[in-house]
Order: structure tokens, then sequence, then C-alpha cells
């Protein structure tokens, strides 16, 4: 009698572990695959970023990078200068070769007074040379200080900048007859990604809007809402 009860629960026990081990067996594609979903979500070649180095941006609660720039007339503005006074939205794009950035900062103008009535300080910073910030002007209608990111650094300390994929570059130049690298004012083939930052009077980014989507940007509207 002993014997088969003791053979009764050996069989039990194998039992139990073989149904333990298909659980956990179902389980784990499943937790991968949830995962490769998230990771997935966003397709960063199509939206040509290279993803060795993909950029997060800085976060809201952050203080604002400590950066110098220079303008069309060669002159030297800091950063911190300008937000010391008056809450500074500094938003990027990418150049004039670019269709959504075109209409979008078209779009913007005829709302921006609106940002500048609650008193914020409007910078737009771009890796495009001036003579190119001279032609997005042109075509969007705008007079927004415009920065040209001469060496790359401001995006850098925004965290915002990504190295362009061959295969995106050999797509802007056929379709849209540009190239990126050359449209540069460093000649080397990096975006940002259209990122939007709000920085208050004491250096502290309070607003973030970051999409590698670059068909995704913030609005006038999200703009002033989020203005402190």
């Amino acid at each position: 009698m002993k014997k088969v009860l003791a053979g009764f629960m050996l069989l039990s026990a194998v039992v139990a572990c073989k149904k333990e081990n298909k659980e956990a067996a179902t389980d784990e594609p499943m937790a991968t695959e949830q995962t490769a979903e998230v990771k997935d979500t966003i397709a960063y070649a199509d939206f040509g970023m290279d993803t060795s180095d993909l950029p997060k941006g800085l976060n809201v609660g952050d203080m604002a990078p400590q950066i110098n720039m220079t303008t069309a007339d060669k002159k030297n503005i800091a950063l911190q200068d300008l937000y010391k006074d008056q809450p500074v939205v500094v938003l990027f794009y990418r150049a004039y070769w670019c269709p959504v950035c075109v209409r979008h900062l078209g779009e913007f103008a005829q709302k921006a007074k609106e940002i500048e009535a609650k008193g914020a300080k409007l910078v737009i910073i771009t890796p495009e040379t001036y003579d190119n910030v001279a032609k997005t002007k042109e075509e969007t209608k705008t007079d927004f200080m415009t920065i040209s990111d001469v060496d790359g650094s401001i995006m850098k300390a925004f965290d915002v900048d990504f190295k362009v994929t061959e295969t995106y570059q050999e797509m802007i130049k056929e379709k849209l007859d540009a190239s990126v690298a050359q449209t540069n004012a460093t000649g080397e083939a990096v975006l940002p990604v259209p990122a939007t930052f709000i920085i208050d009077k004491g250096g502290k980014i309070v607003y973030k809007h970051f999409n590698p989507n670059y068909r995704e940007r913030a609005t006038v509207e999200e703009i002033v809402a989020n203005l402190p």
C-alpha cells in the first residue's frame, strides 16, 4: 500500500512539474512579444534615424544647458541671458528642404504672437546654414530669432541630434533634390528631432514635446497652455 501511495505522489509531482514548465514556456514568448511591440512602436528607419545613438531629449525638471549661440550678424548670445528675464520657448526644425517644417513654421508664424503676448521669447534652432535659414524665412514668412547650430553643440546639449541613415539621405536627394550634409553648417548628415522645450526664468525645463515622428509637433496652443 505504501509503495502504491508513493508511486501516486511521484506521478502527481511529475505532472505538476510539467504543467509549471508548460505555463512558463507559454508566458515567456508573450513577455518577449510585448517588449518587441513596445520597442517597435517607433519606426526609426522611416524617419531616417540611425539607431546606434538615439536621442531622448532633456526632460521636464532638467536645467537648461548653458550654451552660447551665434546670430546671423555674428553676435554672441547666451541662452541663460534670455531666460533670466522671461520664459524661453526653444523649437528645433530640420531645414528648408523639409516640406513639413516649412508648413509647420508657416502656420506657427500666424499665431506665434500669442506666445510673445504671454511674455515669452521664441528661439528657433536649426542645423542648416544661415544662407539656408534665409530661404526658410522667405518661404515661411517668419521673423523669429533663428539660430544656425554651426557646430551641432546646441542639438547635442538638448539631446535631440541623430545621424541620418544613408537610405534616408538618398531619398532626400531623389525626392527633394537636396543634400542633408551640404545643407547643414557642420557639413555632416545630422538632424534634430523637431522638439520643443519651454524654459522658465529659473532655467528649468517645464515643458517638453519630443517625438521622432517629424510630422508630430507642438502647437502654439499647447505651448501657450504650458507657459509658466
